[in-house]
């Protein structure tokens, strides 16, 4: 296989891969209330379903990446891709939400796998000129995953049920697996190294205690949580700094486009996914609409991403890419300051019009973001670095949804969802969009940062 072709087919799998997570993901956020329904579950337990998955992986992401620079990306992205497949499908035979959670997991794992390696494979496979249009049609591969995430799951949900949902992600699974066992390259730029097992299970435990506790901060035990998951980053950074081949890199920090790229990408993501589980709920619950007509609704932005992210990809390796990720965090904030103002009266065209811009803002982030962090480092850290970045869009995921979750259990308690609360389920997604405002407007400064 020649260079050209190789990275074609890559092209091609990283299309599908990015496809599929998404749609798996967005698909499930229409079948929310149907699994509410059917397991008795409450408004609180659904924040988890989307919790855990991004708990996970932000746990996991950095560990899965450093593995992939010493074993193999391709390697690691492989057998990441089997384990969700697999997890898909016997996610359709959940007797309880408990269950259903406890697969959540394991997809999350397979997720976590995959991600951490993607961009590492493609950084390896394309010089920096190219990357930006590289990224851009990966990233349009994720969009297309969030528009017919939306409108299969409502689809689906609607008129078969839920369950149906993961034969079909259990297909894709398939298809991606065979598509990548016909790929015979791999790269391994950290060969003969080690895997920093200490600082992985010190890393995991301090993400897990700030994350957690964050998610559920009206507890007691939360601060505690907090504070103690600080104290075991503070430790983390000790070790990373004494052992031969730490699992960071803490000198890539150093770089300024790869420490504020970084950040601006937990903003971002805070604002992205928490504005598609609002709009789920806004939808079905207040508006009365069944899953399909909120799928289509949903999916407006996700038009709009892929139409935009592989203009933003080729314009990100002709200009510096710091000028249009900054753009995108602009249109980002805008569109979700609109959001604000939506009620019933203006729902639709108001609410049409922040989906556009905020789809636009979107579309513009994410490839430039990409390219960012990614040429901040040298290839040998092309794993981590990428895994990193993935690790903070999961966290700024989570970030996003404890916002959300925090906002939600002061204003309605663990309560399930009925036409008697439904005021004080308004005014709970009212606030948490002025926050996620507010949190993407300090994105558009920390976007502006390069060396």
């Amino acid at each position: 296989m020649d260079y050209q072709e190789l990275k074609k087919d890559l092209l091609l799998v990283g299309i599908l891969v990015s496809f599929l997570t998404p749609f798996v993901r967005s698909s499930i956020n229409l079948a929310l209330p149907a699994l509410a329904f059917e397991f008795d579950l409450s408004a609180v337990f659904l924040t988890w379903i989307s919790t855990v998955y991004l708990l996970v992986n932000a746990i996991l992401y950095i560990p899965f990446g450093r593995i992939g620079d010493i074993y193999g990306r391709k390697r690691i992205f492989q057998y990441g891709l089997i384990i969700f497949t697999i997890s898909s499908f016997i996610s359709a035979f959940s007797p309880s939400g408990e269950i259903f959670l406890a697969f959540r997991v394991l997809q999350a794992i397979g997720n976590a796998m995959i991600f951490a390696n993607l961009n590492a494979m493609i950084s390896s496979a394309f010089p920096e000129k190219e990357r930006g249009r590289a990224f851009g049609l990966t990233s349009m591969g994720v969009f297309a995953g969030l528009i017919f995430g939306p409108i299969l799951g409502g689809a689906i949900t609607e008129m078969v049920g839920w369950r149906t949902l993961f034969y079909l992600d259990t297909v894709i699974g398939l298809i991606a697996v065979f598509a990548i066992t016909r790929f015979k390259h791999d790269w391994i730029d950290a060969e003969g190294e080690k895997l920093d097992i200490l600082g992985s299970f010190i890393l995991g435990l301090s993400l897990l205690a700030i994350i957690y506790g964050f998610s559920d901060f009206t507890n007691s035990y939360s601060l505690f949580l907090v504070i103690a998951g600080i104290m075991g980053l503070s430790l983390f950074y000790l070790v990373e700094k004494r052992v031969r081949y730490p699992l960071i890199n803490l000198g890539l920090f150093s770089s300024r486009s790869f420490t504020f790229g970084n950040i601006t990408a937990f903003i971002n993501y805070g604002a992205f996914v928490s504005v598609g589980f609002i709009l789920t709920l806004y939808l079905q619950y207040l508006k009365g609409y069944d899953p399909l007509t909120a799928g289509l609704i949903v999916s407006v932005q996700s038009i709009v991403m892929v139409l935009v992210s592989p203009f933003a990809g080729r314009l990100s390796d002709k200009i510096a890419p710091e000028k249009v990720s900054t753009a995108g965090m602009v249109l980002t904030t805008l569109g979700v300051a609109l959001m604000t103002l939506i009620n019933f009266e203006n729902a639709l065209y108001l609410g049409g019009c922040s989906l556009i811009i905020f789809g636009a803002g979107i579309g513009l982030f994410y490839s430039a973001n990409t390219k960012v962090v990614l040429s901040a480092v040298d290839r040998r850290y092309f794993g981590v670095a990428s895994a990193t970045l993935s690790d903070v869009r999961s966290m700024g995921q989570i970030f996003g949804m404890g916002i959300i979750m925090i906002i939600i259990s002061t204003i309605m308690g663990d309560v399930e969802i009925m036409p008697s609360n439904y005021p004080q389920l308004i005014l709970s997604l009212r606030y948490a969009l002025i926050a996620l405002a507010v949190l993407s407007a300090v994105g558009i400064f920390t976007s502006l940062h390069k060396d």
